[in-house]
């Protein structure tokens, strides 16, 4: 067994349980590979859950999709999102929920963590559209998902995963990446913890496999796995991207947080390996575009997705 497996171990055997999936993922799971499902049937089967339904048509009528009219029946929303993305909505908001206001990490606070996390996922979703990803959404739901592990860490590794938070922080080390802190500290990366987590809930093997490489996509065999490859990169990036804002919210000052967030732009994209970026065509431009346009995103989701969480600015 190795060092994740044990420390995913430790962690199920401290929390009491390992988190499961709730039925309804399954039963949308299980018509939507049988190929024969109708919107009727999908919305009967959402429709056990008033609270999940009223969720979801929050974030069709959020800035994640950005629809001109309002979309105000469950049957619209599946339309227009489509029953793939409603089964990754689900997914995630069913992990998000179970981990929120978990009280096994106390060296990092949930409500960065969680920011951070959609700060990453719009990142993702953004980058995607940009390159004409055929799941953009998919890619938003990976990114929440990628950091987990460092909830788990912060279980059964404590110490560790505050040396690196200080370390990441640190002006001092701003040219190391937080991959590779993780690396040095516990010997693995959070995305790695992250995907092995999500291996034993079942989840899809297309976002597993995207966490489980993210911090090194190039090791992918571009030949063999040309969509994997992008999806790693992407999120890679947006690992790295988002760790901008963090810096940013330790001023108070907005223009002098808007000087930081352009000195600090450069320093992140010179933190990518050079073959990531021109893989991606990302530049100092697209990168500043995407970040000063999505505080306010951000917020509207976290609102959705954590109402009674504390989360809101």
């Amino acid at each position: 067994m190795n060092e994740i497996d044990l420390i995913i171990n430790q962690f199920i055997l401290e929390g009491g349980k390992l988190y499961t999936l709730p039925e309804l993922y399954h039963q949308l799971e299980e018509k939507i590979h049988s190929g024969s499902a109708s919107m009727d049937e999908i919305s009967e089967i959402l429709s056990t859950d008033a609270a999940l339904n009223a969720k979801l048509l929050k974030i069709a009528n959020s800035a994640l999709y950005g629809f001109r009219a309002e979309v105000t029946t469950l049957n619209r929303a599946l339309n227009l999102i489509g029953l793939n993305d409603v089964k990754n909505l689900i997914l995630m908001d069913s992990i998000a929920s179970q981990f929120n206001g978990s009280d096994n990490c106390t060296n990092v606070k949930m409500e960065d963590f969680w920011r951070r996390s959609v700060y990453l996922a719009l990142i993702a979703k953004r980058l995607s559209k940009k390159l004409k990803h055929p799941e953009p959404d998919r890619l938003f739901v990976s990114a929440i998902m990628s950091r987990l592990g460092q909830l788990v860490c912060c279980s059964t590794r404590p110490e560790e995963v505050t040396l690196i938070l200080n370390e990441h922080l640190d002006p001092k080390t701003q040219a190391v990446t937080e991959f590779e802190l993780e690396k040095n500290h516990l010997g693995f990366t959070y995305n790695e913890v992250s995907a092995k987590l999500l291996e034993r809930w079942k989840v899809p093997d297309e976002i597993t496999h995207s966490l489980r490489n993210l911090h090194k996509p190039l090791d992918i065999p571009a030949n063999d796995n040309a969509l994997q490859l992008i999806d790693s990169s992407i999120l890679n990036v947006a690992t790295i991207y988002s760790g901008i804002l963090e810096f940013d919210e330790m001023s108070e000052n907005t223009e002098e947080n808007n000087i930081l967030l352009t000195d600090d732009v450069q320093s992140c994209i010179n933190k990518v390996d050079p073959v990531i970026n021109q893989n991606l065509t990302i530049n100092k431009t697209t990168v500043e575009d995407i970040l000063f346009e999505i505080e306010m995103d951000a917020i509207e989701i976290l609102s959705i997705i954590f109402p009674n969480s504390g989360l809101i600015y």
